[in-house]
């Protein structure tokens, strides 16, 4: 199955935002460009409307002084400017009266063509198209009127015609390039813009949700301790919360069923050893009362007789009988675990407690070296459980211990205590035989054993306590290099009233 590809959240709205600014982009282009002509023509007409009012009055004023040198220079100065075509006077015979237009040098023969082919005797404005040439063309005939009869004689009749031709490609241009720059302009305001919001989007959206998204992704591997801290102040820092909320909800509900199915198995548990404590206090425990006894009365007649063989054998049933005893009781201790009954143990004292115990069981075997070290400050370090769970934990893997370096000549068990900020740390470390990888698995079964003479309880009994009092333990062997028991319990850091 193929692995199903995701598109980053930020990419995504990158893309829309610009996506959408491009295509306002394309819509403001589309506009514009379709209003260009339009106020082109607009603004060429209004251009030609205007010019001919201030030529007319100029050639008035200078026939009236009959200036021609005036007129011919007027025309000249004003055919320069880079929107007019060009300013023509017809003569009376409707042919372009070259003393006030060098068209012969300036026009090419296209537009000379055009201009003659429009050519009109009364007042007009048309908008005339070539092949090459676009312009707006204005015609205004002039009569002889008194003002003009120094140099005309024709009274009333038509003595020339003003032509005046505005270029519309040319202001068309000018307008489309203006446009262009426009949208040039919008589309760098675009980028920029788009990356600006990419960037915003980023550190308010995407990467306070891939915050959450990791968090989510540590509950996934059933780590609830995690904890997310936003600073958004909306709606974001609200879904943190709530997760937060979750989270600790999905811890204490977890931390609920693991007790239940804990009591659960206890209960299957103390069902099965029930039925088997019924079978031995019936068929073993009143024998072995009676052995006792007889043994005990054999042993107080061989000390009366002085048979020392024979009382070091009945002194071997009488330990054989204890022992037995003392798997009874274990199994019975083991039957009634309760996790209540805590108190709070300054560690100091229990350890001095511990080390006492440890050298008396160890007063007969002086090859094993006993070094108990302290790490960390013990000022204050106390930890709250039950003292008797406690030292149940510390008399197995003590025991443990000493069984694993019996007989090796440079036997040697530490016992190594750290107290951290927020735990403490116990470690048994021997020297022995080591336990084989195989067998690392098994060893904290219910009834799994690799001894002889155990019952397979004693580090069950230990991570159950372990368990129940919110801790860890750990087992670190190597076959014939020794093993390390590593215990990690809370702290107490309240009051003694908690």
């Amino acid at each position: 199955m193929n692995k199903r590809r995701y598109v980053n959240l930020q990419i995504k709205i990158t893309l829309i935002i610009f996506i959408i600014l491009l295509v306002l982009n394309v819509l403001i282009g589309i506009y514009l460009a379709s209003n260009v002509k339009k106020k082109s023509m607009l603004i060429v007409k209004n251009y030609v409307k205007t010019l001919p009012l201030m030529v007319d009055r100029a050639i008035n004023n200078f026939m009236a002084n009959g200036d021609k040198d005036a007129v011919k220079e007027l025309i000249q100065r004003l055919s320069k400017d880079e929107n007019i075509l060009g300013i023509h006077i017809f003569g009376k015979n409707g042919d372009i009266n070259c003393s006030y237009s060098s068209y012969a040098t300036k026009y090419n023969q296209e537009y000379i063509n055009t201009i003659y082919d429009n050519y009109l005797e009364r007042e007009a404005l048309k908008l005339i198209k070539t092949k090459h040439l676009t312009f707006y063309s204005y015609y205004k005939p002039y009569k002889n009127v008194k003002t003009c009869n120094r140099c005309h004689i024709d009274d009333g009749k038509i003595i020339g015609v003003l032509n005046i031709n505005v270029d519309v490609n040319r202001i068309t241009k000018l307008m489309s390039e203006e446009v262009t720059k426009v949208i040039v302009t919008l589309v760098i305001f675009s980028i920029i813009l788009t990356g600006l919001l990419s960037y915003l989007i980023n550190r308010l959206i995407v990467y306070p949700l891939q915050i959450i998204e990791n968090g989510m992704k540590e509950v996934a591997r059933n780590n609830f301790n995690i904890n997310i801290k936003l600073k958004t102040r909306d709606e974001i820092e609200r879904l943190a919360k709530y997760f937060n909320f979750m989270v600790h909800s999905l811890k204490k509900a977890n931390y609920k069923i693991d007790t239940m199915h804990r009591n659960m198995l206890h209960v299957d548990r103390l069902t099965t050893i029930g039925q088997l404590m019924a079978s031995i206090s019936h068929e073993i425990k009143n024998p072995l009362n009676s052995i006792m006894i007889n043994t005990d009365l054999l042993l107080h007649y061989c000390k009366k007789m002085g048979d020392a063989h024979t009382k070091k054998l009945v002194e071997g049933i009488i330990v054989d009988a204890e022992r037995i005893k003392g798997i009874i009781d274990q199994t019975l201790r083991f039957s009634k675990y309760s996790p209540n009954n805590v108190e709070l143990i300054n560690l100091e004292q229990f350890m001095e407690d511990i080390e006492t115990y440890a050298r008396r069981i160890l007063f007969d075997k002086d090859y094993i070296k006993l070094e108990i070290s302290k790490i960390g400050g013990w000022n204050g370090c106390r930890i709250k459980i039950s003292r008797i769970q406690l030292e149940q934990v510390f008399i197995n893997l003590i025991k443990n211990a000493i069984d694993a370096v019996e007989g090796k000549d440079d036997a040697s068990i530490k016992l190594v205590v750290e107290c951290l900020e927020d735990a403490i740390v116990f470690q048994f470390i021997d020297n022995g035989v080591g336990i084989p990888k195989d067998v690392q698995e098994k060893i904290f079964n219910e009834f799994y054993t690799t001894k002889k003479e155990g019952t397979g309880m004693g580090l069950s009994i230990v991570r159950e306590i372990i368990d129940a009092n919110n801790g860890k333990i750990e087992v670190i062997s190597e076959e014939g290099v020794g093993t390390t028991f590593k215990i990690y319990l809370p702290k107490f850091c309240g009051d003694e009233n908690d």
